[in-house]
């Protein structure tokens, strides 16, 4: 009977610590796509619709790019996919000024 309780007791534990790393996790993506898109925001100087639109597009990329930047090496094709993705999202949100500027500043490092 001891056990079981003890077992029980691990599996509650177990339960409750995996839902906090989710949620650590959930923070720190909206956390870093936050600055990002802040950063982007007063470079760029866009207006409030197209902040959020630009915070949304880097959840997106930081959700994706979280799970897969502990190997970026054997990523490398899907890290590429997702940076696309995020430029083809951006062009649509940014004006043609702000998009070029946008590339010139943070895609010309790389």
């Amino acid at each position: 009977m001891k056990k079981l309780i003890t077992l029980c007791f691990f599996a509650v534990s177990l339960l409750f610590s995996t839902q906090g790393l989710d949620a650590q996790n959930k923070l720190e993506i909206n956390a870093a796509a936050s600055e990002k898109a802040q950063e982007v925001g007063k470079t760029l100087k866009v207006n409030k619709n197209q902040l959020e639109d630009v915070y949304q597009a880097y959840k997106a990329y930081e959700t994706v790019y979280q799970r897969i930047s502990n190997d970026l090496q054997a990523n490398q094709e899907e890290y590429e996919k997702i940076n696309t993705i995020l430029d083809t999202r951006l062009s649509q949100i940014l004006n043609d000024e702000q998009y070029e500027r946008y590339i010139t500043i943070y895609r010309s490092n790389e």
